[in-house]
């Protein structure tokens, strides 16, 4: 069974940039290619020149092509060819998007190591309970607050206790960055009122066009751009569109997600609106 490893929502990648993750000690450079004003397709290639290492997300590129930003190296990133120097070919990588989250396929890199320090958090509006991964000599005590990185962004997260010695250590679903701080909560409780007035709007939207659609909960990340809405019944397009809707009346990014589904589908490339049928 392949292995998928979620890398973020696909929307950080807009058509014709690209950016670079780290995956299991391995830094790629994923590409998203334009096919004219249409979404295009992501290739993802190492990130490192194999002549002296220069990070190709630096350097220029049209279509499938990037020129490395040292000494002009040219290479496609769908297949990872050198065009000039041949046997300098890099690696391509497979990736896929489900659901609006970015993956690539872990299988390339081999079996992954044990995190070091893993410890259960619950996270989210829904309570969600995972693995996250904190530095070696993190400890945090039962019921800390702690900030934690996920595939849908930063956001706060509750510890429940430390994983132990486990015979095979679970992948950790993200990272614990910090504990979170009374300045923290100082920053989300400004945005409260942002959050209630698009809980309340979505739902007034909702009864006016008569969509079989329940907006149960409402949550904001701390990222400070992202406004989740979590929502009962069917995924369907009218929901996109009134996410595009929102997200012009205010200067936060609107998802509607799903509550019966895990937080890495959460998000889409079209908007973040949950909506995606892939």
């Amino acid at each position: 069974m392949t292995n998928w490893i979620p890398l973020g929502n696909a929307y950080e990648i807009s058509p014709g940039t690209r950016k670079a993750y780290t995956v299991q000690g391995t830094e790629i450079a994923v590409f998203h290619v334009a096919e004219g004003d249409q979404p295009g397709t992501f290739y993802a290639i190492d990130n490192s020149c194999p002549h002296q290492g220069a990070s190709l997300i630096e350097g220029e590129g049209c279509g499938t092509e990037v020129t490395c930003p040292l000494h002009d190296w040219n290479f496609d990133v769908a297949t990872g060819e050198c065009h000039d120097f041949p046997d300098f070919s890099l690696t391509r990588f497979e990736l896929k998007v489900e659901t609006g989250v970015l993956m690539v396929n872990g299988d390339a890199f081999g079996e992954p190591g044990p995190p070091e320090n893993l410890f259960l958090v619950r996270y989210g509006a829904m309570g969600w309970v995972d693995h996250f991964s904190a530095e070696p000599e993190d400890d945090y005590p039962h019921r800390t607050a702690v900030l934690i990185e996920t595939s849908r962004g930063e956001e706060v997260g509750e510890i429940l206790s430390a994983a132990g010695q486990m015979e095979k250590p679970p992948t950790a679903a993200g990272t614990i960055i910090r504990e979170f701080t009374p300045a923290d909560q100082s920053t989300l409780s400004s945005q409260e009122d942002v959050t209630a007035r698009v809980f309340q709007e979505c739902q007034t939207l909702i009864q006016e066009r008569g969509m079989p659609t329940e907006i149960i909960d409402c949550e904001q990340l701390f990222d400070q751009q992202t406004v989740v809405l979590y929502y009962l019944g069917s995924r369907m397009p009218a929901l996109e569109i009134l996410a595009q809707e929102l997200n012009a009346n205010y200067a936060w990014r609107i998802v509607f997600h799903p509550v019966d589904e895990a937080p890495a589908a959460s998000g889409c490339s079209s908007g973040g609106c949950g909506c995606d049928d892939k």
